[in-house]
């Protein structure tokens, strides 16, 4: 995990830096860090480094705030790894199952060679997948030769839920969906008026049922992009949100997730909320 768990702004040098205490520099330098929505960039890391054992993204960015791809980036992507015999595993773990029921690889039809999975797939119970080309997975223990285990792999109960929710999922899928795209468009849209109302310089990016506002006057598609955005009002945000009986995700890199479970009532008290609140945050 430590080669992973590398900072996103890394410098140009693209070698990665450890982003917490006790991992060795070692371990993080063999991760190289591309920025999100840049598709020359990873052309060029690409032809440089010639080793590369797989490329990981989120198809969606949900732990920078919610950034989308733009046109054409995660199709680029795809065609780059390919030319470069570089394996491209999708970080599904948030967009699995959020955005639809086969994922972002669905919405944007890219297929990639490994997705990861996990939130939603357990419907509250506590489990993780991963699955894959059939060539890559039969490399795997006990079939194959790389070694990998968990405490808790297969557990009976949260596999269950899993299975029950797939098949919820699928039942229900064409009115679920429909609903939470509706409410999350109209959250956004009366979002986004009562920021313009209240004149304050804002983006907000959008998808299905996920959405979060940005306090900046430039579109935000990338991590250097969302750094720059006014985190001490997105703070005054949520704890004028939170007085008003509404609670999102306290940080402004995280991202707001709407459910079927919220009913009509809930989207317009939501709604209440949030002009309050950022009535606060203009003053």
């Amino acid at each position: 995990y430590s080669s992973v768990l590398v900072q996103a702004g890394s410098g140009s040098a693209h070698i990665g830096l450890s982003v917490s205490e006790g991992g060795l520099s070692e371990v993080s330098k063999n991760t190289l860090v591309v920025p999100y929505n840049d598709s020359q960039t990873l052309e060029q890391v690409l032809s440089k480094h010639k080793d590369v054992a797989g490329l990981i993204i989120e198809p969606i960015l949900a732990n920078m705030g919610l950034i989308l791809p733009e046109k054409n980036f995660l199709s680029d992507v795809r065609k780059i790894t390919k030319q470069h015999d570089v394996p491209l595993i999708f970080d599904e773990v948030v967009t699995g199952f959020r955005v639809s029921e086969g994922g972002a690889q669905k919405t944007f039809k890219i297929k990639p060679d490994i997705t990861t999975l996990g939130k939603a797939l357990g419907n509250g119970f506590t489990i993780a997948a991963v699955g894959g080309k059939k060539e890559i997975m039969n490399k795997l223990a006990p079939e194959g030769n790389v070694y990998q285990a968990s405490t808790f792999a297969g557990n009976p109960i949260s596999v269950t839920a899993a299975i029950n929710s797939i098949k919820t999922i699928n039942k229900m899928k064409n009115k679920l969906y429909s609903k939470l795209e509706r409410n999350c468009e109209l959250l956004v849209d009366e979002i986004d008026d009562l920021a313009t109302d209240n004149k304050i310089p804002h983006q907000i990016n959008s998808i299905a049922s996920m959405f979060q506002i940005f306090f900046s006057s430039k579109p935000v598609t990338d991590y250097k992009s969302s750094k720059k955005s006014n985190a001490k009002k997105f703070q005054k945000l949520f704890s004028n949100l939170l007085k008003n009986g509404v609670f999102i995700a306290p940080s402004q890199f995280e991202t707001v997730f709407l459910s079927d479970a919220h009913t009509d009532v809930d989207i317009m008290k939501t709604l209440g909320a949030y002009g309050l609140s950022l009535k606060a945050v203009k003053n």
